[in-house]
């Protein structure tokens, strides 16, 4: 005959309760923790499209006058676009060399954008992309180096401007911006067999927001530096 209690299987109802409280513990902190991302993702959404619309504001005027635009990147949510078609930005055929009317067209704009991007509008701005596009004619090596070479045509045309007109924002333009070539690699179709060789042509200043992450680390760093 077999006495007593199984304590191997058996348990206390303070250990039931304690087990209770834990797990209830637990689904309360997951759901707080939940509601603070959702709270924070939103936040910085928001705070996002706040900061678009004030770059999209600073430059609206300037650009109308230019007959651009200044539009979100599909491909990235931190990215905005001011596409510059070739008639604006004109090139010598099959070579890196600006036109007089991209002369013109470069000192009109880039001293106002250097100003913009980084004068008021600084706090906001991560970087500035210039990227040339050609059309399908030629094969990739050519047309990756041939825009490889007018992307920093423009930059280079773009500082010097800067430097003679907006001198105090040279240094700050120089760091925040590069120049890049995606040679063929997104051309514009008007069908999708058919090449839109004139659009395809093209310049893109690609202007990359800071994230909110960034933008923190930013307004913290003047209370870090002084007691360096």
């Amino acid at each position: 005959m077999i006495s007593g209690t199984d304590h191997g299987t058996s348990s206390s109802p303070t250990t039931t309760g304690v087990i209770d409280l834990m797990t209830s513990l637990a689904m309360v902190f997951i759901l707080l923790f939940a509601a603070f991302i959702t709270q924070t993702s939103t936040e910085a959404q928001s705070q996002l499209q706040e900061n678009k619309e004030d770059v999209q504001a600073a430059l609206r005027d300037h650009l109308g006058r230019l007959g651009l635009s200044l539009d979100p990147d599909p491909r990235d949510p931190l990215t905005l676009l001011i596409v510059v078609p070739e008639n604006r930005l004109t090139f010598e055929s099959g070579r890196s060399t600006l036109s007089p009317q991209a002369d013109q067209f470069l000192e009109e704009s880039m001293p106002f954008y250097a100003a913009a991007l980084c004068g008021p509008l600084r706090h906001k701005i991560d970087s500035l992309a210039i990227q040339g596009h050609t059309d399908d004619r030629g094969d990739d090596v050519f047309n990756l180096k041939l825009s490889q070479e007018r992307s920093l045509a423009v930059m280079v045309k773009g500082l010097a401007v800067i430097e003679a007109q907006e001198p105090a924002a040279y240094q700050c333009f120089q760091e925040m911006t590069s120049a890049s070539g995606r040679g063929r690699q997104d051309l514009i179709y008007e069908t999708p067999n058919r090449v839109n060789r004139e659009k395809s042509r093209r310049v893109i200043f690609k202007i990359r927001l800071r994230s909110t992450e960034q933008r923190h680390r930013a307004e913290k760093l003047p209370k870090i530096l002084p007691s360096l």
